[in-house]
């Protein structure tokens, strides 16, 4: 069966864009590279000749504006997010977003209403932190919690380091295998230690030394706690702890030397056990080869790639969470 083609617009090909999405979209058979703005006319130019597109422009209002685009890439700064995607939307176009969705989580309702009011369209944001973004932990995680193995669960805790807070990633992860968050609980602690971390990366400036904790109650009636630091340094592995009535979970994500892993042990055992994730759920990249799947209706994207309205919901509690460490006191999450 011949797939149809689908006509591919990008806006903002940025460094990640050409060494990670765009490779991967050369790889997904009939995509057509149609129409690529970037920041100047120069740097549009030097894009097309790179990854084959048709043709190269200087405004991004050509690329929502031509009429042989089916779906664009919007890989702009956060901040150019609610200009370009409301117009791709009107205009008919699919959309993959990258980094956060928009500035507020008020600009985010608006885009999600957008993308709601067109349930032909298809409206991913790209998930956090890569390509394969915890599709195999995500796989694993699921079935450990399907099948019953921790039991009821009743408190959930996610460590992290990173030079710089986000907590929104998380967050979307937590909703996903946890369920509804009711209120929250946000505080920071600022440490004053000299050397405690590392110089910024790439001129995004200085680390500051600190802590932030997030913890919330679930509809569920369990409790979560999400705890970053930008001290404990890159041996500091993430990681998932699960309580549940009939059993514990630890799962470490991959790291650059370690792969993804879980161990887990059941009420009344004294000691943990590897749990092997399965060869089924090591899957590979697929965020690009699920946004075209999508517009082609074959399947649904993995359920580890965000929605509008998950990145409406992350947007939400990351702001509550700052109101909630300014006043010193639970909020809830609308």
């Amino acid at each position: 069966m011949v797939q149809p083609t689908v006509r591919l617009g990008y806006i903002g090909a940025g460094a990640y864009s050409r060494r990670v999405l765009l490779p991967n979209l050369r790889k997904v058979s009939g995509v057509e590279l149609v129409a690529v703005a970037n920041s100047s006319q120069e740097t549009s130019d030097a894009v097309a000749k790179e990854f084959g597109f048709a043709r190269s422009v200087a405004d991004w209002r050509e690329v929502v504006g031509a009429d042989d685009i089916d779906a664009i890439v919007v890989g702009t700064r956060t901040e150019a997010h609610y200009e370009m995607i409301p117009p791709a939307l009107e205009a008919g176009r699919h959309v993959l977003s990258m980094n956060a969705l928009c500035r507020t989580a008020a600009q985010a309702r608006e885009l999600t209403a957008k993308a709601a009011a067109r349930p032909n369209l298809v409206a991913l944001v790209y998930p956090a932190g890569g390509a394969a973004y915890f599709l195999r932990e995500d796989a694993m995680m699921r079935h450990l919690l399907d099948d019953g193995y921790v039991g009821t669960v009743l408190q959930v805790a996610d460590y992290w380091y990173a030079p710089f807070f986000g907590l929104g990633s998380m967050f979307e992860v937590g909703s996903r295998w946890f369920g509804q968050h009711t209120r929250i609980f946000g505080y920071r602690h600022s440490y004053n230690v000299q050397g405690a971390t590392v110089a910024g990366r790439a001129g995004r400036g200085e680390v500051r030394p600190e802590t932030n904790i997030a913890i919330a109650e679930l509809a569920s009636g369990a409790i979560i706690t999400y705890q970053h630091s930008t001290v404990a340094g890159e041996t500091a592995r993430p990681r998932w702890e699960i309580v549940g009535s009939d059993g514990y979970v630890v799962a470490y994500a991959g790291a650059r030397n370690a792969p993804a892993s879980f161990f887990g042990a059941k009420r009344g055992s004294s000691e943990l056990e590897p749990l092997p994730i399965p060869p089924e759920y090591d899957h590979g990249v697929s965020v690009e080869a699920d946004f075209i799947a999508a517009i082609r209706g074959e399947h649904e994207p993995a359920r580890a790639i965000p929605r509008f309205e998950d990145a409406m919901r992350l947007l939400r509690f990351g702001e509550v969470w700052r109101e909630s460490a300014e006043k010193s006191g639970w909020c809830d999450l609308p």
